[in-house]
């Protein structure tokens, strides 16, 4: 912990019962994170003022305070709560382990929702598999395969497109919806996606998953113009720069040649046989990237 948080930490008196937003200031979460941890999880506030209003004592704080830790370590927010409740330690998370029937229930599901174009229960499920799973399991075994399958229907003449754009947005609300993770020195991994290009969703995870490992990052989003990309790398000096690309048309758009100060990723199918410069290198799945930038 940095002394500044330590400070924080210590200015506390323990007698204290702090409101759900002074406890998510302090701890860099939502006040809406706070409820869904209480609801799912039990990690509510166990004191009460006058008037029946919920606080949480010194006690909550801490217990939230290695909650939060475990889950910038990247343990899903299920194990976390468990572990601190039973006072253990947890294990690492390890991809790879979840069922085939496990994950094919859950794209069922997934489906269903999708096609009922309900977005909250879509949400739900991506939620509830991320939590449990972490972000390469739940890309590998539960988003690839249904985006795959959504993605041949959409190709068809009338094909579900409000489906697939609901799924897009469903996802990245998932996302948006777990803390991931939180970094302590400066963020080192540009993610940018190549001129024109405009499917940032697998940046979107990628960054998830860095952030469960404690990597910061700075995202660009979409269509980044060339010269928007030179001046990020020019100004932010990250170590290295991840552009993604679905096609060799869109990779070609990329300076990639003149690129300095940065060793360039190149992500996505659009870079196959796409010469690269100097050091650069492809990175050809979310776990080669991950065991890459970490």
């Amino acid at each position: 912990m940095s002394r500044t948080g330590q400070a924080a930490r210590e200015a506390v008196p323990p007698e204290a019962v702090l409101t759900p937003a002074a406890v998510a200031d302090r701890l860099g979460v939502a006040v809406a994170t706070l409820r869904s941890w209480d609801r799912r999880h039990g990690l509510g506030p166990s004191a009460r003022e006058p008037g029946r209003h919920r606080r949480y004592t010194v006690g909550d704080l801490r217990r939230l305070e290695r909650v939060v830790h475990l889950v910038r370590q990247g343990v899903p927010v299920a194990s976390a709560a468990a572990t601190v409740s039973a006072g253990g330690v947890p294990p690492a998370i390890v991809s790879g382990r979840v069922a085939d029937r496990v994950a094919s229930r859950r794209r069922r599901s997934l489906r269903g929702a999708a096609e009922k174009l309900d977005p909250d229960a879509f949400r739900r499920i991506v939620v509830g598999f991320l939590d449990r799973h972490g972000t390469i399991d739940t890309w590998q075994k539960l988003l690839v395969p249904f985006l795959q399958e959504l993605g041949e229907r959409c190709a068809e003449p009338g094909g579900p497109v409000e489906v697939e754009h609901l799924a897009t947005d469903g996802i990245i609300a998932a996302l948006h919806a777990l803390p991931a993770g939180n970094h302590t020195g400066p963020a080192s991994v540009l993610l940018a996606c190549a001129p024109d290009e405009q499917h940032s969703l697998p940046l979107e995870v990628l960054r998830h998953a860095l952030a469960e490992r404690g990597k910061g990052t700075i995202s660009l989003g979409a269509r980044v113009p060339p010269h928007s990309l030179l001046t990020a790398v020019t100004t932010r000096k990250p170590v290295a720069t991840v552009v993604w690309a679905h096609s060799a048309e869109l990779a070609s758009q990329v300076p990639a040649g003149e690129l300095s100060g940065t060793r360039l990723y190149a992500a996505g199918p659009g870079w196959e046989g796409v010469p690269l410069p100097g050091d650069a290198r492809r990175l050809t799945s979310l776990p080669d990237a991950v065991e890459a930038l970490s």
